[in-house]
């Protein structure tokens, strides 16, 4: 963001804060930009007036060579938003698995939740991204401790989204199936019950869901 002398109306920038620029080769994985920005000496960890960083973005846009640049030149992977989501929320979100591996290596917090209590694999299983699951699970990501404010766990949300395999997952994990109800009552076997996932309802039938689980 450039310094204006009000005297004499020169622009003085400030290399040590990123201008839109930056983000926007982040986000749009313009590496080239990248190396330019970082040679001016641009601040890495630098925080946008939404609350967002450098990382965040180019974790949301699956760019997986921006996101080791970043990492490299000093990104902290573990740099939160206001609502609690960090660099691996969004590669999570969004199905970048190759992104969720490198925030994963550089030490990225598997169970940071945000404010609600949703933690990275809470949203892979919503989502449907088995693969990411896989990863965040097999890193040490703790299935049994997502649970959302209302009392919903990945477990209950992927039967309720009719998302089988991360169901499966899941359960091969080790999530435990009776101790997850929601806040109401309503178990993963109740909401897929509901939502009319036949799947999901045979897959925690074989688990062994107390079938007499009411809402």
């Amino acid at each position: 963001m450039p310094l204006v002398n009000l005297n004499t109306s020169e622009s003085h920038p400030d290399t040590f804060f990123p201008d839109q620029t930056f983000f926007r080769a982040c986000l749009d994985g313009d590496l080239e930009q990248v190396e330019r920005s970082l040679a001016e000496g641009v601040n890495v960890n630098a925080v946008m007036n939404d609350d967002l960083t450098a990382l965040m973005l180019a974790s949301y846009g699956g760019h997986m060579d921006v996101v080791e640049r970043l990492i490299n030149a000093g990104a902290n992977p573990n740099a939160a938003h206001s609502s609690g989501a960090t660099a691996l929320y969004f590669a999570a979100l969004e199905n970048n698995t190759e992104c969720v591996q490198l925030l994963i290596n550089a030490g990225a917090d598997l169970n940071a939740a945000l404010l609600t209590g949703a933690t990275p694999i809470f949203f892979a299983a919503m989502k449907g991204h088995s693969d990411c699951l896989k990863l965040l699970i097999n890193a040490g990501a703790d299935v049994n401790a997502a649970r959302t404010d209302d009392g919903a766990t990945p477990l209950y949300i992927a039967a309720q989204e009719g998302n089988t395999d991360c169901l499966e997952i899941l359960i091969h994990a080790g999530a435990d199936l009776n101790a997850y109800r929601t806040l109401d009552g309503a178990s993963p076997l109740g909401a897929a019950v509901a939502r009319g996932n036949t799947e999901c309802v045979n897959a925690l039938i074989e688990a062994e869901e107390h079938l007499n689980a009411l809402d």
